[in-house]
């Protein structure tokens, strides 16, 4: 449940509101799954605060200042922004809607199909959920491998027994040793996690390209495995919980799917 402020014009088709929106009120706006685009906040006062800028946004005329949110009684806000009493805008707590897994590149929405889109799905795809429910597959142990164990051994099969980073070459801003800003790069070959201890940065994991869960810890990206990527360690906390970068969506589409 959130409080959804009533955007002016029709930003759901409009690529340039829509970006107007995203830069004033930020992770609070999102395309849903139903194809709409709405601004969703936990706090009624966040979401008062942002309304009253809704007419200076959108281009439209500038919503009158100094006024402030009233309760209806349902659990709904309005807000004058007129000198008219009747001037006024409801700002609406209800259910906010699932964010679309499609990721807007260019002003285009664009589905990621990661090198694993291939691998039969045996199990439940849900948001919010990981890689670890049963794959179908069994190890050369004769024990059930879980989808990220599958992942990483589809990795292995294509690469010699090696692992490779699904983005390697990637790169992006970090620290040196001397706490100083500089660029790393994604190495081609990863550690293998077996053997590995858990904090080494180069350790191969599986990462959820589309992260498990929206900036506003709401249900996001499933366990499908179009949605999997195999990155070391340093890159996934680094990508952790971001909406992908269009450069990382480009470069994973890009991998040829693997065939176990």
């Amino acid at each position: 449940m959130r409080y959804r402020i009533p955007l002016a014009g029709n930003p759901s088709t409009d690529v340039a509101l829509r970006s107007k929106y995203i830069a004033a009120f930020g992770s609070a706006c999102y395309m849903s799954e139903a194809n709409t685009f709405d601004c969703f906040y936990q706090d009624w006062k966040a979401a008062c605060a942002d309304a009253v800028k809704i007419g200076d946004v959108s281009g439209n005329a500038p919503y009158d200042k100094g006024y402030t949110c009233q309760p209806v009684g349902n659990g709904d806000y309005t807000l004058q922004v007129g000198p008219d009493v009747a001037n006024k805008i409801t700002i609406n707590f209800q259910a906010a809607p699932l964010q679309t897994s499609l990721i807007e590149i260019k002003g285009g929405p664009t589905e990621v199909s990661s090198p694993y889109r291939n691998l039969v799905e045996v199990t439940t795809i849900e948001p919010d959920k990981g890689f670890y429910c049963t794959s179908g597959q069994v190890g050369a142990d004769g024990m059930p491998l879980d989808q990220r164990k599958w992942i990483l051994e589809v990795n292995r099969e294509a690469h010699g027994g090696k692992i490779h980073s699904d983005l390697a070459g990637f790169t992006w801003p970090c620290e040196d040793e001397n706490c100083k800003p500089t660029t790393c790069t994604e190495k081609l070959v990863l550690k293998d996690p077996k053997g590995t201890p858990e904090n080494d940065p180069d350790r191969a994991q599986v990462h959820h390209v589309v992260p498990r869960k929206d900036l506003r810890g709401c249900p996001w990206g499933t366990n499908a495995y179009k949605n999997a990527a195999v990155i070391s360690r340093r890159l996934n906390r680094f990508l952790f919980n971001k909406v992908p970068p269009e450069k990382e969506v480009l470069q994973i589409n890009k991998v040829p799917p693997y065939t176990p």
